[in-house]
């Protein structure tokens, strides 16, 4: 199968060549590289002499969006499978190969990898701890089964409210993987319609959260996702103490704005109750515990959440939607 890796990328220039050398350096044999840039001023320059560098293709797109970046490097790619990984990561050598070995089964159209820690450091503990990507080392498949409500469903879940942090026990859109190792089908983006540009845009929210929707529409369409632990890329956090929370900030905002549209299936409102019980729960629990870290953590959940509803139900009512995310027709 040939394969398009694409990185999306603004204002990084200054470490996103080692991504650039561990991408093309992949052992699977047959690749290409597109590099989808917003980055301005010198930025950009530098960028595209990395891309030139390294045999990258490059594109430019001056307009901000993660989802309009994506879908970009999407219409450029000539691969069967379209994989995407950050510019802030750095893939294992084989992180292709254990990827694309997945598809192999014709019901699955959407593979996800294992995202680790690149180093430690207080910030990137702190963020690890509250924030982190990795889903851990069991390999699993998702279903169109997993969307679905059911008492069962309930009864597993319903403790999760007490729980900390769920990472890979997050009930199915979340904790299926992130948009830093992914691949799909090129078949799949097709029949999807591609990533959601009001996500990871600018119109109901500047935050993205267009991975995780994607992951819910493939599901929603009858096909399969496999979340490969093999599939390994290293994650370089760039963040201070106070950037972690507002990532944690940026996590909820999203989450509650991605539950909220599609409200109308009973498990996604069942994890939009539960999820804003939870936070006021914990948020509560860590200040009288004095541990101030996660408290802060889950404060900035709690705030993110109830502004990324606020943004998403005035986007809504502005563009007359119902749930879903379908415009009114009068």
């Amino acid at each position: 199968m040939r394969v398009s890796i694409i990185v999306i990328t603004r204002n990084r220039a200054n470490f996103i060549g080692e991504a650039f050398a561990a991408i093309t350096g992949q052992a699977y044999p047959d690749f290409e590289t597109i590099v989808v840039d917003s980055s301005t001023g010198a930025d950009r320059e530098k960028t595209e002499q990395l891309a030139r560098q390294y045999g990258i293709k490059y594109v430019a797109e001056p307009r901000r969006g993660q989802s309009l970046a994506r879908n970009l490097g999407t219409a450029k790619a000539t691969g069967e499978i379209i994989a995407f990984t950050d510019d802030d990561c750095v893939p294992a050598k084989d992180w292709l190969t254990q990827t694309i070995k997945n598809f192999s089964d014709p019901a699955v159209w959407v593979c996800t990898g294992r995202v680790v820690q690149y180093s430690r450091n207080d910030a990137a503990d702190l963020f690890e701890e509250v924030a982190g990507q990795d889903l851990g080392g069991e390999r699993r498949v998702f279903g169109p089964e997993d969307i679905r409500f059911s008492p069962g469903f309930v009864l597993a879940n319903v403790t999760k409210i007490f729980a900390k942090h769920l990472k890979s026990a997050a009930p199915v859109p979340f904790g299926i993987g992130h948009g830093s190792s992914m691949a799909f089908r090129r078949v799949a983006l097709e029949k999807l319609g591609g990533f959601d540009e009001r996500f990871g845009g600018e119109s109901i929210i500047q935050y993205a959260i267009e991975d995780i929707e994607l992951f819910y529409r493939a599901l929603k369409s009858g096909h399969k996702i496999v979340y490969e632990p093999a599939a390994v890329v290293r994650h370089k956090h760039k963040l201070s103490a106070e950037e972690v929370f507002k990532t944690r900030y940026i996590y909820s905002y999203t989450g509650a704005a991605l539950l909220w549209e599609h409200r109308n299936a009973p498990k996604m409102l069942f994890m939009f109750c539960g999820r804003w019980v939870q936070l006021i729960i914990k948020s509560a629990q860590y200040k009288i515990l004095g541990n101030r870290e996660l408290a802060r953590s889950f404060g900035s959940d709690l705030r993110g959440f109830l502004d990324g509803w606020a943004a998403y139900r005035k986007f809504a009512r502005t563009n007359r939607l119902k749930p879903g995310g379908r415009p009114i027709v009068p």
